[in-house]
């Protein structure tokens, strides 16, 4: 019985260490930063959007945990909290080179189609990530709301 507890204890142990390891490695794999568009932006149809974006240095301390290997920014209907469907793209395959020692800062104008119903949409950075041994594919998504003129 004694025994059994030790092992149940250590196998606590290592879940929480594995998960300590694994949130510090996710924690370092922002290499972008959104700042346009934000999130529950208003805009109307047939306006121009500014969508920009800052990729981070790739050597953070000595290290790289990993590089961005490609970007797609698309654009959704939602409804709530969830996506209904994509309506299109707003930039396919958008850089996202980086600097050693140095933030890069790309924009893109995009204008909202003008047959845009007023209503919640999302725009999605679906941005594929090397690490050493894979590959994940990482998305983050920002709120906007079409409104009339």
């Amino acid at each position: 019985m004694r025994l059994s507890k030790s092992i149940l204890l250590s196998a606590v142990v290592l879940v929480a260490l594995v998960q300590t390891a694994l949130a510090s490695i996710y924690s370092q794999l922002q290499f972008m930063k959104i700042e346009s568009p934000r999130d529950g932006q208003d805009v109307k149809a047939g306006s121009q959007l500014t969508v920009k974006y800052v990729m981070q240095p790739l050597i953070d301390e000595q290290t790289s945990p990993g590089k961005a290997l490609g970007l797609d920014i698309n654009f959704h209907r939602r409804s709530g909290n969830k996506k209904q469907q994509q309506l299109g793209y707003i930039h396919k395959k958008c850089p996202v080179a980086a600097k050693a020692d140095k933030y890069v800062t790309y924009t893109k104008k995009w204008t909202v189609p003008e047959n845009t119903k007023p209503g919640s949409y999302a725009i999605d950075f679906v941005e594929k990530v090397q690490l050493r041994r894979t590959q994940i594919t990482s998305t983050e998504t920002v709120k906007i709301n079409v409104i009339d003129d």
